[in-house]
């Protein structure tokens, strides 16, 4: 993982990191984003062919957590069903073949870490080019970080992963650019404002569970997905 990136700050940013009157926004923000299952999930679909060249240990363990997901998303599972087990390191591989494919222009090098409980994500984000992307003048998250950050700074993102009958609920701990820890304010206006509707999630309900899995538990280095029949209600 790389070295967090020294920014520029100064009194006018620290000022812009005030919640505002006019952000009415909760403390606590709910966010699926950095969920391994749903990030995975998301684009566990057959992928073209990457056309970057990759060593073939981190090839194999890229189509290894493949494999996995097409198991998990497969209706026709047998009973009892094994459970799944995604290593960080099959998560992290996917991550470095396919993360051009669906991540915004400037976010680069994107890695995930799972604990117990807990899910760390971190990438270089060129937010000079990242605020390119956002050409609507009326959005003005993007505003802010513009005016906030420069050129690449390393983001780590830590959320606790709590898992619930009809899927897996998410809480941001704790965002960082660089040296500086993003108030819950922003993070959560952001989310809101970005994040939701950009990638349509539903954040303010439990990230649902892929089909046959009853529960996924965070462990050290790995994500084990169990599975089983539904509980009719």
């Amino acid at each position: 993982m790389c070295s967090p990136i020294r920014g520029h700050y100064g009194r006018k940013q620290e000022e812009m990191l005030k919640p505002g009157h006019r952000i009415n926004v909760s403390r606590t923000c709910q966010c699926a984003t950095f969920v391994l299952a749903s990030l995975i999930a998301a684009f566990s679909a057959a992928m073209p062919v990457p056309s970057a060249t990759f060593d073939p240990a981190t090839l194999a363990a890229s189509k290894s957590l493949e494999d996995k997901m097409e198991i998990l998303g497969n209706k026709d599972t047998p009973t009892p069903a094994p459970p799944v087990m995604i290593t960080e390191n099959e998560a992290n591989c996917y991550l470095k073949v396919h993360s051009s494919e669906f991540l915004p222009p400037g976010v680069r090098n994107p890695s995930v870490s799972a604990q117990p409980e807990h899910l760390t994500a971190a990438a270089d984000v060129d937010f000079d080019e990242l605020a390119r992307t956002y050409p609507n003048p009326n959005d003005m998250a993007p505003k802010i970080l513009a005016a906030m950050f420069h050129g690449v700074q390393h983001v780590t993102a830590v959320a606790k992963i709590q898992p619930q009958e009809s899927g897996v609920l998410v809480q941001v701990e704790s965002i960082a650019v660089g040296n500086t820890t993003i108030p819950n304010w922003l993070v959560d206006y952001l989310i809101q404002k970005v994040l939701q509707p950009r990638y349509n999630f539903d954040l303010s309900k439990p990230l649902p569970y892929p089909d046959h899995v009853t529960m996924i538990v965070m462990g050290a280095g790995q994500a084990t997905f169990l599975r089983g029949p539904r509980v009719a209600k």
